[in-house]
């Protein structure tokens, strides 16, 4: 089967929407999974297998030769691997990031990112297709607007994903988990996690920050809908 389009897959609340939102513009995709050996694969596989969907899976166990080059859970060179993989099987290759992920502290999701990966990867693909063009279908949309888009298009079973950095699945105390909670709590859906997300250490450091940047209307690392966006949960955790 030929398909147009690669999403790379972690049975996550982002790459799981992006297969619906592309059958909606039209694509036929292929789900392809990488699994590095990372604590929170066996998560990412239960819920994967929850979900039903089809994926490809491919294996490399490297994680624990690398892990002590990890600084906050962030793995090495990770979206440059998954890019390679997914042209492998088609010239337009989706790696999820949300409005504001591209002002990370990593790189791998800026929009430099994107468009350098897809010119190295038309340079040395060209001789099975004319581009290659790595994306985010969501580069602005918060996940906020994401699971918006996924509530009023009737996808299923979102509750049934996995964002979590750790084992256990809604540790609550990372900042996957932190941005997910938000994200629903932002639609009128609280999630239960082992730990309260508002309380964690990520929670903390933006609340720190974010108050800092508005004031300075400083957009280096938070966008404006990022930051209206705090704003209204700071409001919305006051009335509860």
């Amino acid at each position: 089967m030929k398909y147009d389009l690669s999403i790379m897959y972690s049975g996550g609340l982002d790459s799981y929407i992006a297969y619906f939102y592309a059958k909606d513009l039209g694509y036929n995709p292929i789900l392809i999974n990488l699994d590095l050996g990372h604590p929170y694969a066996d998560t990412e596989r239960k819920a994967m297998s929850k979900l039903g969907l089809e994926f490809t899976s491919m294996q490399i166990d490297l994680f624990d030769k690398i892990k002590n080059r990890m600084v906050n859970q962030i793995i090495p060179s990770r979206n440059i691997l998954l890019s390679v993989v997914g042209s492998m099987f088609s010239g337009r290759v989706w790696i999820c990031a949300l409005d504001g992920e591209q002002l990370g502290k990593e790189n791998d999701k800026s929009p430099k990112f994107y468009k350098d990966t897809s010119n190295l990867l038309s340079y040395t693909n060209n001789f099975f297709q004319d581009n290659t063009i790595v994306e985010s279908p969501f580069s602005n949309k918060s996940k906020k607007e994401l699971i918006q888009w996924a509530l009023l298009n009737n996808v299923p079973d979102l509750d049934k994903t996995s964002s979590c950095y750790s084992e256990s699945g809604k540790c609550g105390e990372c900042l996957a988990c932190y941005k997910r909670y938000t994200a629903f709590l932002a639609n009128d859906i609280e999630e239960e996690y082992l730990k309260n997300p508002l309380e964690s250490d990520y929670a903390k450091e933006i609340d720190i920050e974010m108050p800092i940047a508005i004031r300075n209307k400083d957009f280096s690392r938070f966008t404006k809908k990022r930051m209206d966006e705090w704003q209204g949960l700071k409001t919305r955790v006051k009335r509860l």
